[in-house]
């Protein structure tokens, strides 16, 4: 692991002199429509706010109403960073997952005294974790190591199971899914990579019909393209203003951005753009690359 980069690491919920935003709220950070790979949405929380974990937005998902004023970001990416090794394996010195869609690897280091665990998962949340580029890797990186829990009992398989108090991560045996306090797994084999919630079933030709509010997902790879919600004070929008596009409604109607420019051909230039910026963050510290980020989306054209 690169421990320049590990003790060059800023205070969790401290940064600059400025205190995370923080609260018992939730606001949409970027659109399930607008969704973006879990590196990305670290690096939109940028250094002051908290992605919601995954028992905030089960909180809101289930037995309240709360998910429908956010329901935009559906699906999306929880802050609760996780790894777990195949049914049966013991736990080693990491656990090591290869995206499938981008064959990018990411390593969770596991702490001396969970190894040798066998059906357990790790977990830890935003923000006491960054992840760090090693190589060819992105490393979880933990501030303080007493942040990852070992959650054990993580069954082996999908299916319906009662959850463990702190991360809201399914555990023991299958239940009825009858009981309004199971949730439903669903896990690959081996994983490194953040919970997500809010799938929903699709019906007839983009017309989603409910949100499946009970499902607990570890299965897709970061790479998948998500919604991101972050905690918000008491009265607070229920989403987080963007900056609007620089360009003016009557160019973009004209289709002519600049001289020379059409809006089609703007369109591919940051969409290009915003690929390059994305192969990047796989090996360059996040906060670089924020406002090169930020300029990107402020020039997307808002369909």
């Amino acid at each position: 692991m690169n421990s320049a980069a590990t003790t060059q690491r800023k205070p969790e919920d401290k940064v600059k002199g400025k205190e995370r935003i923080r609260g018992p709220k939730l606001a949409i950070l970027v659109k399930r429509a607008k969704g973006v790979p879990s590196v990305e949405g670290l690096a939109r929380a940028g250094e002051d706010r908290v992605i919601a974990s995954n028992k905030r937005l089960d909180k809101a998902l289930v037995g309240t109403d709360e998910w429908k004023s956010i329901s935009d970001v559906f699906a999306c990416w929880s802050g609760t960073m996780t790894g777990y090794e195949k049914p049966g394996k013991k736990l080693g010195k990491s656990v090591v997952y290869t995206d499938p869609e981008t064959k990018q690897r990411y390593v969770f280091p596991v702490p001396e005294d969970y190894k040798g665990t066998k059906n357990a998962i790790l977990a830890v949340e935003h923000p006491t974790y960054i992840l760090i580029p090693d190589g060819k890797d992105l490393v979880v990186d933990v501030k303080n190591i007493e942040n990852v829990s070992l959650v054990e009992n993580f069954p082996t398989s999908d299916g319906w199971y009662l959850t463990d108090e702190k991360h809201g991560i399914p555990i023991g045996n299958q239940v009825s899914s009858s009981n309004d306090d199971a949730r439903h797994l669903w896990r690959i084999d081996s994983r490194v990579g953040p919970v997500a919630r809010g799938y929903a079933y699709c019906y007839g030709y983009g017309y989603f019909g409910y949100v499946n509010r009970r499902y607990v997902i570890l299965y897709d790879g970061p790479s998948a393209s998500l919604g991101v919600a972050v905690e918000a004070p008491e009265g607070s929008a229920p989403e987080i203003e963007t900056v609007s596009s620089p360009v003016s409604s009557v160019q973009a109607e004209s289709g002519v951005l600049v001289k020379g420019v059409t809006l089609d051909e703007f369109r591919a230039l940051v969409g290009d753009a915003r690929s390059n910026l994305e192969e990047l963050l796989q090996t360059v510290r996040e906060e670089k690359l924020e406002p090169l980020l930020k300029l990107v989306e402020t020039l997307k054209i808002k369909e």
